[in-house]
C-alpha cells in the first residue's frame, strides 16, 4: 500500500494543474459520499451508492487522462527544463528521487536543474552521485564540470569537462573547456580549444562567448552588434544567477565590457 501511495503521489506531481484539481475534487466528493452513506437511512443508500460508483468511474477517467501521454518522468522533466520551467522540472525529478534509486540520467538532469536555479551545492552533490553511477558517460561529467565552473572551481571544472570530452562529448563542449581555462588564466590552453571550433552552427550565446574569448586572447576581432544582441541575454541571466560566486562576478565584468562594444 505504501509503495502504491508513493507511486500515485509521484505521478500526481507530474500532472497538469487541471488534472490535479479534478482528482482532488473527485476524491473529496468520494470521501464525503462515503461518510454520508453511513449516516442516511437504509432506503436512501441506493442513490448514494450510484453516486459513489459514478465518482469512482470519474476518478479512473481523470487518472487515465492525466497519464494519457504515458511518457517517463524524465521526459516530462526534460521538456519542462528545455522550456525554462525549472521549478516544474525540479518537482518532477525530486519525486523520482524520493522513490529511491534514480538512474544517472535522472540525477544529471536534476543536478543541471539545481544549477539553473542557482542551487550549486545541491547540484554538485547530485551530479557527484551521477558520475559515480556512470563514470564512463559524458553527460554527468559535463554537467558536473559546468556546476564546478559556476562555483569558481576552475581546476576541478577543467578536469571534469576533460573527462566528458574523453567519454565522447560533442565538439561544442570545447567552448566550455576553453571558458574554464580562460577563467583560470590558462590563455594558451583556452586558445588551443577555441582553435578547434567553428562558430557556424553554435547557439547564439556560445557564438558570442567564443568570439569574445578570441578577442580577449588576441586571436580575433570584437563580436559584432548582431552577435551581441542575440547572445548577450543568456550571459546577463547567468551573471545575475551566480552573482555571489567568483564566476558570476567575472562574468558580470565581461557583460559590462561586451555591452560597451555596442556603444562604440
Amino acid at each position: 500500500m505504501g509503495r502504491l501511495s508513493a507511486y500515485f503521489f509521484s505521478r500526481f506531481r507530474t500532472w497538469e494543474r487541471p488534472a490535479q484539481i479534478a482528482i482532488l475534487m473527485a476524491l473529496a466528493l468520494l470521501a464525503l459520499a462515503i461518510i454520508v452513506l453511513f449516516l442516511v437511512p437504509q432506503d436512501a443508500r441506493s442513490l448514494l451508492l450510484a453516486g459513489i460508483l459514478g465518482l469512482l468511474i470519474a476518478i479512473q477517467v481523470i487518472f487515465m487522462w492525466a497519464n494519457r501521454s504515458m511518457v517517463t518522468p524524465y521526459t516530462q522533466a526534460q521538456r519542462q527544463y528545455l522550456a525554462g520551467n525549472m521549478e516544474r522540472a525540479r518537482s518532477i525529478l525530486e519525486a523520482v528521487d524520493d522513490m529511491g534509486k534514480p538512474d544517472a540520467q535522472t540525477l544529471t538532469l536534476l543536478g543541471n536543474t539545481y544549477r539553473q536555479l542557482g542551487l550549486l551545492d545541491k547540484s554538485a552533490q547530485v551530479l557527484t552521485k551521477a558520475v559515480q553511477i556512470r563514470p564512463l558517460d559524458y553527460f554527468p561529467h559535463y554537467g558536473f564540470g559546468r556546476t564546478l565552473m559556476m562555483m569558481g572551481k576552475y581546476a576541478e571544472a577543467i578536469a571534469a569537462i576533460q573527462k566528458a570530452l574523453a567519454a565522447g562529448a560533442p565538439p561544442v563542449v570545447h567552448v566550455d573547456l576553453a571558458e574554464a581555462y580562460f577563467r583560470s588564466g590558462g590563455r594558451e590552453d583556452a586558445t588551443a580549444h577555441l582553435d578547434v571550433l567553428e562558430v557556424t552552427g553554435l547557439e547564439p550565446h556560445r557564438v558570442l562567448l567564443t568570439m569574445y574569448m578570441r578577442y580577449r586572447l588576441g586571436q580575433g576581432d570584437k563580436p559584432g552588434p548582431d552577435v551581441i544582441r542575440d547572445g548577450l541575454p543568456y550571459w546577463q541571466e547567468n551573471a545575475a544567477r551566480f552573482h555571489n560566486t567568483p564566476y558570476g562576478q567575472a562574468l558580470a565584468a565581461d557583460v559590462v565590457e561586451i555591452q560597451a562594444f555596442l556603444e562604440e
